[in-house]
Parts: structure tokens; C-alpha cells; sequence
């Protein structure tokens, strides 16, 4: 069972779907740049919250059904990004996650772990260089 909402998020429209029992342990799954939260497969999420986890996926600004801005002219950075992230934690009422990034939203996940290391219960990405020259090479992040 699934539960689809626009969510207002640091001045944006954040369209969000959630899998499964806000009481378990929380996923966040950010995609790539240009990426609908629906890369993460329905399937995925599924099998997801039937193995005891509360799944959130959505759309960053300028995909899928999310605030969107003039082609070539976004009026936001990556940091809006990050903190869009860590808004839709807080505005679900989460206090930490397993966060999941995919290429860019990846990056976005380390950022969180760097900057925001008590939202973060676990760190997995997936075709992501690491996002700055001062980020680990190896570490395991577990709560």
C-alpha cells in the first residue's frame, strides 16, 4: 500500500509517495538529476516495506510533479537540494533514515551524511563518484 502527496518543503511543492509503516525504520531513496521518484521501481518499494521499512520516494525540484523552474534558469543550487532532503525528513516527522542515493542524488546522500551525520542511520549509493575531496573513501554508517 502506497500513499502519493505534495508536500511544501522549503518554499517548493514536493511530490512524495510513501510505502509501508511510518513506525519502521525509514528508507529514503533520491534519485538522479532528471530522475522521477518512479526509477525507484514500484516493485522495489514493495518488497521494501513488506521487509519491515517505511519507504519514501520523490521527486527533486524540477522532475516529475515537483516545483519546477525555467529550462536553464533554476533559481536554486545544490544546497536547496540537500536541504530539500533533510526538509522532507523533518516535515514527515523522521528523525533519521537509511539513505539511498542513485548519481546525483548520491551526492546528495553524502552531503546529508557529512553535514547532517545525525539523520543519517545508513548510507548506500549506487553509481555515485564521491561528491567532494573531502569525503570519506570508506566508512560504514550504521545506527
Amino acid at each position: 500500500m502506497s500513499s502519493e502527496q505534495m508536500l511544501h518543503v522549503n518554499g517548493v511543492d514536493l511530490c512524495t509517495q510513501t510505502f509501508g509503516d511510518a513506525s519502521d525504520p525509514t528508507v529514503l531513496l533520491i534519485g538522479g538529476a532528471e530522475a522521477s521518484m518512479d526509477w525507484w521501481d514500484d516493485e522495489l518499494c514493495d518488497l521494501l516495506a513488506a521487509g519491515g521499512r517505511f519507504v519514501i520516494r520523490y521527486d527533486t525540484r524540477d522532475t516529475g510533479r515537483s516545483t519546477t523552474f525555467p529550462v536553464g534558469a533554476p533559481t536554486y543550487d545544490g544546497e536547496a537540494l540537500i536541504a530539500d532532503a533533510v526538509g522532507l525528513l523533518d516535515t514527515l516527522g523522521i528523525a533519521a533514515a537509511h539513505v539511498v542515493g542513485v548519481s546525483m542524488g548520491g551526492g546528495i546522500a553524502q552531503h546529508i551524511a557529512v553535514h547532517h551525520p545525525d539523520r543519517v542511520a545508513a548510507l548506500t549509493l549506487i553509481s555515485t563518484p564521491r561528491a567532494a575531496p573531502a569525503a570519506p573513501t570508506t566508512r560504514t554508517c550504521r545506527r
